[in-house]
């Protein structure tokens, strides 16, 4: 029989975390089952993953490919559907990495911070936070493929980068080059994105930077791309942005271009202190948890004339796709029946929803720009009215071939 899993699906460690008070409650009992959602035909599909990934985390999912990392330094790209597994440079080679410490209690890393201090991380710590966004630029079996991702230290989220087929080099910096304008610091990367052969980042402030490799492989220029740093419109007070590669019938441009999604949450205190559930080990125990939800997106094009950006309120034919993934994606919704046309499907991506107290991984729904109102991803979603902890985050995933057997 054959199954097609079809151009979205959201993926999770645990069936229960998918699919919330569903009657999936199991995988043919094996522990490396997972669980896919296809938001088009609205039905579950379980796939068996290899062995060995219990207690890995997924930091990306690019062209069919997940990143997957794990407590002790390795770093690789899995095909969920082939099984194929490419390794990447262990986490140690990053530059700001000095040594991994699986001796000490709770196993840690020694990192360089960005004021040039060094600092003890718990391995959990590290896993959870060190790599945010992972992209690629071609099929990672491909020669000329480079893996870009963005790496946390503090205020200081670079860009960083290597390439399957060169695992000996290691991760490498990008550089920040005073003589573009760069500062050499402290810039906070939220999302990247490769398009028209180079990789495009976007910070904080709403700005896009360029990422070059086409003068010299192993030494790539960044430059501003869009050098524009505003309150005006609200969406530096956004709890995340994304960085989004649109179709020209989306924007009624002549051509393709790249748009700004800004994400704000509602946040609420609730009090457990009759709950026993357990904790983050990172954190002191705590009665009060945090919940949240997302209450809105505001979708922004850039301006024509003037540096900027202009806010839309319709995506038309189009649905998004966006969360604690890679980039975003837009898919027209006449395609793929069953997918709510002018709406953004979102997961999850708060990375700190599961410190200490807080109910993390539960904020799934489909936003309509029309309306601005939220629904559940699926019928048993739990929205923010009896939140439930989900680790860890689900995410989006295309697949890029289809199985048979």
């Amino acid at each position: 029989m054959n199954m097609e899993i079809s151009i979205r699906s959201t993926i999770s460690d645990s069936l229960a975390a998918a699919a919330v008070a569903t009657p999936v409650t199991g995988c043919k009992g094996s522990e490396n089952c997972r669980c896919f959602y296809n938001v088009a035909l609205h039905q579950f599909h379980h796939i068996e993953f290899p062995q060995g990934l219990q207690g890995k985390r997924y930091r990306g999912s690019t062209m069919g490919w997940l990143c997957i990392v794990d407590k002790t330094p390795s770093i690789s790209l899995l095909n969920p559907l082939t099984k194929t597994e490419i390794p990447l440079p262990p986490a140690t080679s990053f530059p700001d990495v000095l040594a991994y410490r699986p001796e000490k209690a709770r196993g840690e890393y020694l990192l360089r911070m960005a004021d040039g201090s060094e600092e003890s991380i718990s391995k959990n710590f590290f896993l959870k936070k060190y790599l945010k966004r992972v992209v690629v630029s071609a099929e990672p079996t491909l020669q000329e493929c480079i893996v870009m991702a963005i790496r946390w230290n503090t205020e200081d989220n670079r860009l960083a980068f290597c390439r399957p087929a060169e695992i000996e080099a290691g991760w490498k910096l990008v550089a920040h080059e005073e003589e573009n304008g760069i500062p050499p610091d402290k810039i906070g990367f939220v999302d990247v994105v490769f398009w028209r052969d180079r990789f495009y980042a976007l910070d904080w402030g709403g700005r896009i930077l360029v990422c070059d490799f086409s003068a010299n492989p192993h030494h790539p220029t960044l430059s501003f791309f869009l050098e524009f740093h505003s309150n005006r419109y609200g969406y530096s007070y956004a709890d995340n942005q994304y960085l989004v590669v649109c179709p020209a019938a989306v924007t009624g441009d002549d051509d393709d271009q790249l748009v700004m999604v800004s994400r704000f949450t509602k946040w609420m205190d609730i009090d457990e202190s009759d709950d026993d559930s357990n904790s983050d080990d990172d954190c002191e125990p705590s009665n009060t948890a945090r919940t949240y939800w997302a209450e809105k997106f505001k979708v922004f094009k850039m301006k024509k004339d003037v540096v900027g950006w202009d806010e839309f309120n319709s995506i038309g034919e189009f649905a998004l796709f966006l969360g604690f993934s890679s980039s975003a994606t837009f898919v027209h919704t006449k395609a793929h029946p069953g997918v709510v046309p002018n709406s953004i499907y979102f997961t999850d991506d708060i990375i700190d929803s599961h410190r200490g107290r807080m109910h993390g991984g539960h904020d799934m729904g489909v936003y309509n720009l029309a309306t601005q109102k939220v629904m559940p991803l699926y019928s048993t979603t739990t929205l923010h009215d009896n939140p439930v902890m989900i680790s860890p985050l689900p995410l989006w995933f295309s697949p890029s071939i289809v199985t048979g057997s």
